[in-house]
């Protein structure tokens, strides 16, 4: 009987993935076979199965497997350590699901050649097995693809070999697994009952026969050397893609940096504005000029233009002037562009602000505040630059 891998190990079956791992190295230290000069023999068999019980807890799938059959596996000696693979358990049954899972042993696979205790050789003749039992069992005789050997090619039989073994579903009929017989039956009803309750047996049968290829067929996947250089050129192949993907982004990116620099705008796109507007009211050079002794216009009137009735006989002088923003301008439509920017807005709205606080502070009542909300929408200009002077002093 086989020895259990958990025992091996020394370690329960709830033992977690680290503890696994801290159990395989004390093991693989104390049963090493240069630690073990005086009987190399039986220390390099016992440290072959710590490795492969580690090999297949440390797996969550393989542990997964090997918990829901252990019992199984552990029921019967292998077929590989009692002359090896020859043939069927049974004449009527073929392969049965107990015959496979005896091969769920890493240490039988130890071995990567073409010997016949090798890795290629045990799986050729399980598959070899398994293929003639499905050819007659089938009715057009089709037969799935041979496993080959060390020499065959991944993308030629193997990769073939591999598709069409993992989606496997058997022919065979499992009429054995039946356990009542249709001929004993006394009636119509009694043998519709037994037919019903035999198909359950066999779909059952069935499923589990179909399941524990599929697993083998991963477990030898998973160890087979082809396999492992595929993947291996697979994750290169993919590593290069990934550089190349890297450099023509990084070409993109460059070409368009070289777009961007070169790129002129067209005489449509261009904004069209007032040069002599802009130059007069937001310039550097207009602001720093001094408005106050230099924008003021002085009209003065002549004598044909003014009346000879009229009282007054001096020179008239018109000036605009904002009197929250403190600058004066030529011409009156230059004053109305002014009152409409946002300059000038903030501002009107900072000094009625201001009244406001001031309000408050000398503790006008609601009432109060009304009345000169009202009043404040009939003041002109002028009244409202004489209210700011009153705040200031």
């Amino acid at each position: 009987m086989k020895t259990c891998y958990y025992e091996l190990l020394e370690i329960c079956r709830e033992s977690s993935s680290d503890e696994i791992r801290k159990a395989y190295r004390r093991q693989a230290l104390l049963l090493h076979p240069d630690k073990n000069m005086h009987r190399v023999e039986e220390a390099t068999q016992k440290f072959a199965q710590v490795q492969a019980a580690y090999e297949i807890l440390s797996d969550p799938d393989e542990r997964a497997w090997y918990d829901s059959h252990r019992e199984q596996i552990l029921r019967e000696a292998s077929p590989a350590t009692t002359g090896g693979f020859d043939g069927p358990s049974s004449t009527s049954a073929g392969t049965k699901t107990q015959d496979i899972l005896h091969f769920f042993d890493p240490g039988l696979f130890a071995i990567i050649d073409d010997s016949e205790i090798g890795f290629f050789t045990i799986a050729r003749k399980v598959f070899a097995q398994l293929a003639d039992e499905e050819a007659q069992a089938d009715d057009d005789g089709v037969r799935l693809p041979d496993f080959g050997d060390s020499r065959s090619s991944w993308a030629g039989e193997t990769k073939y070999f591999y598709a069409a073994w993992s989606g496997f579903s058997t022919r065979k009929p499992f009429d054995w697994c039946d356990q009542y017989r249709l001929a004993d039956a006394p009636d119509r009803r009694v043998r519709r009952a037994m037919e019903k309750e035999n198909k359950k047996l066999r779909d059952a049968a069935k499923k589990e026969y179909n399941d524990t290829v599929k697993a083998f067929v991963a477990f030898i996947k998973k160890r087979d050397p082809r396999s492992k250089q595929s993947t291996a050129d697979s994750e290169q192949r993919q590593q290069d893609m990934a550089i190349k993907v890297k450099e023509q982004a990084a070409k993109a990116r460059a070409a368009h940096r070289n777009r961007f620099k070169a790129y002129e705008d067209q005489d449509w796109a261009t904004p069209e504005y007032d040069e002599q507007f802009w130059d007069e009211e937001y310039s550097p050079k207009a602001k720093k000029e001094n408005v106050n002794s230099e924008d003021v216009e002085a009209v003065t009137t002549t004598g044909a233009e003014v009346n000879a009735d009229s009282d007054y006989d001096e020179t008239e002088i018109i000036v605009y002037e904002c009197v929250f923003c403190n600058k004066t301008f030529k011409s009156e439509k230059q004053l109305g562009v002014h009152e409409q920017s946002n300059k000038h807005q903030k501002m009107v709205r900072d000094v009625v602000r201001r009244m406001k606080k001031e309000n408050a502070r000398i503790g006008r009542d609601s009432a109060e505040e009304d009345e000169f909300k009202d009043a404040r929408e009939n003041f002109s200009v002028e009244d409202l630059a004489d209210e700011v002077s009153h705040l200031s002093t």
